[in-house]
């Protein structure tokens, strides 16, 4: 099986999932399931140079998405951007330590799969999750 039928099957796995963390799907039968996040946030590493695809929202860029809709008899998803918050509620950039929640946006993009390699998940509750609440030092 070559990469683009790889990735294709994993957003497609995806989809699955994040139907049932959204509670589209219930597959429990003994279990109750109550979900606090409907998203699977996710980057895409692109076949040509190994790098995230990243896209623009507001004014910043971004490799976080979250599936919207796949499609697939084409292979391609559209793919809503997430941005990347501090500990502070800051935008920023980049993912590396100052990463701390992830915030769904209305910013959508359409990806062809055909030319990504990998796709890398991360938690859900990085979605939306709270800022710390900070005392002030008296």
């Amino acid at each position: 099986m070559d990469n683009k039928n790889c990735v294709c099957k994993a957003m497609k796995t995806l989809q699955r999932e994040q139907s049932i963390l959204s509670g589209q799907l219930k597959e429990f039968q003994f279990i109750c399931f109550s979900p606090t996040t409907d998203t699977i946030p996710f980057m895409l590493l692109m076949k040509n140079n190994l790098k995230p695809l990243k896209a623009f929202t507001k004014c910043t860029v971004t490799p976080f998405f979250r599936l919207e809709k796949y499609d697939e008899e084409t292979c391609c998803a559209e793919l809503s951007l997430l941005e990347a918050i501090d500990m502070d509620g800051n935008l920023i950039d980049t993912f590396d330590d100052e990463l701390y929640s992830l915030r769904k946006t209305k910013s959508c993009i359409i990806v062809d799969l055909h030319c990504i390699c990998a796709i890398n998940s991360f938690p859900p509750n990085l979605v939306n999750r709270p800022l710390p609440e900070i005392e002030p030092k008296y």
